[in-house]
């Protein structure tokens, strides 16, 4: 079991897009010359765009970058805090002790990560096809990538541990042979097939479903493989229906012509990682919901403080041990935190509540919308011992 590190590179400097960017490249590229025992297991780059074309331009302007780096990457239009064009955030490992491997499974960039019977594998960037109004194709199209590269390293769907999904305009409709279909469930329909097919354990991965401003579904993963001392255990909120269980009030769109029903969302509220006398939780992303319902509509400081109050309680050692009695070390420091806000304007309002509550845990915020039109900030991280 590792205790990673994260770090946001924020531009040092205003200006154009290019400016910022190789400012945030910059820092980022100092870090790991200052630190070669620090390596970078995955990064995320959030960019600013106002159109689809922009967005590309400046992908492939951070692809050409990091072309020469092996590290996986994924580059998301999620705008960071103005007047900041772009963000950087990225997870290291110390690797005096742990064995850091690269690589590339189908097109999928992956980092290894190994200790005496326990292993990781990081995969980013795992971008669907995509056409215009087209999530389910952009859906299967990612998680058929995640699949095959799955065979090429011996792994399978039920190694998930951690999941990030990236949806194009996740709260949106789209008329599909005369349906009005939300994108979100377009996604979650996918990945339902995918996991019937693939996943045969009983419990999901810890997942962030979120909205992104363009280009279809992006995927991330985090797949563990361990000796039989290994335990993952899926966590729930004792405040908090769990999102699988979902009822169709919630699930918006017309279901699909065949069913009668709308597909819930796959994902556990966090997954607690035991091996020996280490332990670490990753959190999915939560929002302000209380049951299965909404808490705080139109009210951004309300919501911010019920989704830390939902984190709390799901990650509060009288929590993790009802669900693991065993327990004999509990992970109590946030590694990072990531905030997704759906108003621009109401970063600054959620930034001074997370500081004040998270101290001064490595954090980033960035534009994006929820996966309900009526939320307003969700909020993701992972605690280590």
């Amino acid at each position: 079991m590792f205790n990673p590190n994260y770090f946001t590179y924020e531009p040092a400097c205003t200006g154009n897009f290019e400016r910022q960017w190789h400012s945030c490249f910059d820092s980022f590229q100092h870090f790991l010359s200052e630190y070669p025992y620090q390596k970078a297991f995955i990064t995320r780059v959030f960019v600013a765009a106002e159109n689809t074309q922009e967005f590309l331009e400046r992908k492939a302007q951070i692809k050409k970058t990091f072309a020469a780096i092996n590290i996986p990457v994924s580059i998301l239009s999620e705008s960071p805090e103005k007047p900041m064009l772009v963000m950087i955030e990225a997870g290291f490992i110390n690797s005096a002790n742990v064995q850091v491997e690269y690589g590339q499974a189908e097109r999928i960039k992956f980092c290894k990560l190994s200790t005496s019977g326990y292993t990781e594998f990081w995969l980013a960037g795992i971008e669907g096809n995509q056409r215009e109004n087209a999530i389910s194709e952009s859906s299967g199209s990612a998680f058929s990538q995640l699949q095959a590269a799955f065979e090429q390293l011996g792994l399978g769907f039920n190694q998930v541990v951690r999941q990030w999904n990236y949806i194009e305009q996740i709260f949106g409709f789209q008329q599909i042979e005369l349906q009005m279909r939300q994108n979100y469930q377009l996604f979650n329909e996918v990945r339902s097939d995918y996991y019937s097919t693939y996943r045969t354990i009983l419990d999901f991965p810890a997942a962030t479903g979120i909205g992104t401003a363009f280009h279809g579904v992006t995927i991330e993963c985090l797949a563990v493989i361990a000796d039989e001392n290994l335990r993952i255990v899926p966590i729930s909120n004792p405040k908090q229906l769990n999102s699988f269980k979902y009822g169709q009030t919630v699930l918006k769109g017309e279901p699909l012509k065949n069913k009668t029903i709308n597909q819930p969302p796959l994902f556990e509220r966090a997954k607690l990682i035991v091996t020996g006398l280490n332990s670490r939780v990753f959190i999915s992303g939560t929002a302000s919901i209380v049951g299965q319902e909404t808490i705080g509509m139109g009210d951004v400081i309300k919501q911010t403080q019920v989704t830390i109050e939902n984190i709390e309680l799901l990650t509060s050692e009288i929590n993790l041990k009802s669900h693991y009695p065993e327990l004999l070390i509990y992970p109590d420091k946030y590694a990072y935190v990531r905030v997704y806000v759906k108003n621009e304007e109401d970063i600054p309002t959620v930034k001074v509540i997370c500081q004040k509550h998270f101290g001064k845990v490595p954090m980033s915020f960035v534009k994006a919308d929820i996966c309900r039109d009526d939320l307003l900030v969700e909020i993701e991280t992972e605690k280590t011992t």
